[in-house]
């Protein structure tokens, strides 16, 4: 999520607002939005930075199940095509 112009309006606006509108303080106000939007988002450089170690920490996916278990149902389906009677 990036900081963008509107976002920041909007916040100095409510802190204004939130404050009884005073007069002759509005740039007071913009730089406090700025600054509380700006402490909140991280530059995707350092969620970036941040992942691989993640990943590393990340319990290792358990194995796959051996497929012998699918390979013994399909003599199952087999006997079922043979027993069954041709028209």
């Amino acid at each position: 999520m990036s900081v963008t112009h509107d976002k920041i309006q909007e916040l100095a606006y409510r802190l204004w607002q939130e404050d009884g509108a005073p007069e002759g303080r509005d740039m007071d106000y913009w730089l406090r939005a700025e600054v509380a939007l700006h402490t909140t988002v991280k530059p995707k450089a350092e969620k970036k930075a941040a992942s691989p170690k993640a990943k590393a920490e990340a319990k290792p996916k358990a194995a796959a199940k051996p497929k012998a278990a699918s390979a013994a149902a399909k003599p199952k389906a087999a006997a079922k095509a043979k027993a069954a009677p041709k028209a």
